[in-house]
């Protein structure tokens, strides 16, 4: 769970910025940009706030999947398998990849929200467009190499134990 540090890191810093700027912006800041980086809505900058609690609540959500995993496995999808499909000597081992996968989905959650917030900071307090897509493709990009990682590892556990002649147990969806 180091990577959750990162993750809280992020949040406090993201929560100083906002605490930092909040006297300078004005009434209403913009929120929803077109195209065009044009603003298309605006709110009250407490919505920066709501945001923060947004990216709290999404990061710990992640970071509760191997806590989850450890619970009740059969609620925990690892791709096509279920863990509880995994016998319990390949669950120990499937664990740390899980926990490994859960924090760096939590960091570049946070981080997303994070360059999110920056951005509207940004937008309302200088004239021009809005905040850049780039944080919306390096996410995309980032969770579906974690994803696409991650997976890979647990089918190779998944085969390596049915190799061994360990018997998963079916699927029960």
């Amino acid at each position: 769970m180091k990577l959750g540090w990162v993750a809280a890191a992020l949040m406090v810093y993201t929560a100083v910025v906002i605490q930092n700027v909040m006297p300078r912006l004005p009434n209403r800041i913009p929120t929803r940009f077109g195209w065009h980086g044009l603003p298309t809505a605006w709110s009250s900058p407490d919505t920066l706030w709501i945001m923060l609690t947004a990216q709290a609540a999404g990061t710990l959500l992640i970071l509760a999947i191997p806590f989850l995993g450890r619970r009740a496995p059969r609620l925990v999808n690892l791709g096509t398998r279920r863990l509880s499909d995994f016998p319990p000597k390949a669950r120990e081992r499937v664990m740390p990849l899980l926990e490994d996968m859960s924090g760096w989905m939590a960091v570049l959650f946070s981080l997303f929200f994070t360059l999110l917030i920056r951005g509207l900071i940004r937008a309302a307090l200088e004239a021009g467009p809005g905040p850049s897509m780039w944080p919306v493709a390096a996410f995309l990009a980032g969770m579906g190499a974690v994803v696409f990682y991650y997976l890979r590892q647990f089918n190779r556990i998944w085969k390596e134990e049915t190799a061994r002649g360990a018997s998963p147990r079916p699927s029960s969806r």
